[in-house]
């Protein structure tokens, strides 16, 4: 994305996204937590395949994303969004209560109706902004997670008085789809078949195909096909392996399956995709992945 923070030492990173930050129609994959409050404008996401919608004066949390694809904003879009490694995250969490924790981040967007809340929450994450500028000491850990640890509390305390449901209890469908979108994330370079994940999640391939169905509108494979053509095109991008190795690396036979299976998603080859990409600034690009 269009910035030039990046997580540092200190566990995590504020970011200003705005409509010209170059992140429309990416893929991200990732396996941080997030915190992001809107301050302007809109913008319309897939996360993990569900659409969501976010607008000026919400908050959106989402733990251990796995996959994230920004659809449209409005060109006045602004937001400042909290990007954690899960340590910073889980330790900074310790003592708040776990069950308005996990409402809070089951619930992924939610209107800020008190103004004072908002405000609130919009000097802890600026404070957050700002210290990530400061030079690493002993106590920097401790410092920022503190910082981390009120804007949970000040959620959780204001969350939890409102008439919404203090808990979000999951299905086992959910667990299941969760589960498996974390599992892409880390095997899908090298296993394309939705046997494997059903045997590891311990259900048949049907029922995970009915569960993939259910919470996305989208068949297991498609979903195995999205998550893999998404990381062949950063590598693409990145442009630091030729297409043979490529195809070795992501479990193809040979460079001739790969460009075969890239045409089908894409619509191009994987060369002719290299030629239209080869200006983009990868590593402005992929803060989260």
């Amino acid at each position: 994305m269009g910035t030039k923070n990046r997580i540092t030492d200190k566990g995590y990173a504020v970011i200003e996204l705005d409509a010209q930050s170059d992140f429309l129609g990416r893929t991200i994959t990732s396996k941080y937590t997030v915190v992001a409050l809107c301050t302007s404008g809109s913008v319309t996401y897939e996360l993990n395949l569900e659409t969501v919608k976010a607008s000026k004066g919400m908050r959106i949390t989402f733990p251990h994303v796995s996959m994230l694809t920004a659809i449209s904003a409005t060109p006045d879009f602004k937001a400042l969004v909290l990007v954690m490694e899960d340590n910073f995250a889980i330790q900074s969490a310790v003592g708040v209560e776990a069950e308005k924790v996990s409402s809070i981040f089951g619930k992924p967007n939610r209107v800020v109706e008190d103004e004072r809340e908002w405000q609130m929450l919009l000097t802890l994450m600026n404070g957050l902004n700002l210290y990530q500028q400061f030079p690493t000491t002993a106590l920097s850990l401790q410092i920022a997670g503190s910082m981390f640890r009120n804007i949970l509390l000040v959620l959780c305390d204001t969350e939890g008085s409102t008439k919404e449901k203090a808990s979000i209890s999951l299905s086992a469908a959910d667990t299941n789809f969760r589960n498996f979108i974390n599992l892409l994330s880390d095997n899908v370079r090298t296993q394309h078949e939705v046997s494997y994940y059903a045997e590891i999640l311990n259900i048949s391939p049907k029922y995970l195909g009915e569960i993939c169905k259910l919470k996305s509108g989208r068949k297991a494979k498609e979903i195995i096909s999205t998550v893999l053509v998404s990381q062949i095109k950063r590598e693409i991008i990145l442009g630091n392996m030729s297409m043979k190795l490529i195809a070795f690396n992501y479990g193809f036979s040979d460079q001739s399956s790969l460009g075969k299976f890239f045409r089908k998603m894409v619509g191009v080859s994987p060369l002719a995709f290299r030629r239209q990409n080869y200006t983009v600034d990868v590593k402005e690009n992929n803060i989260l992945v």
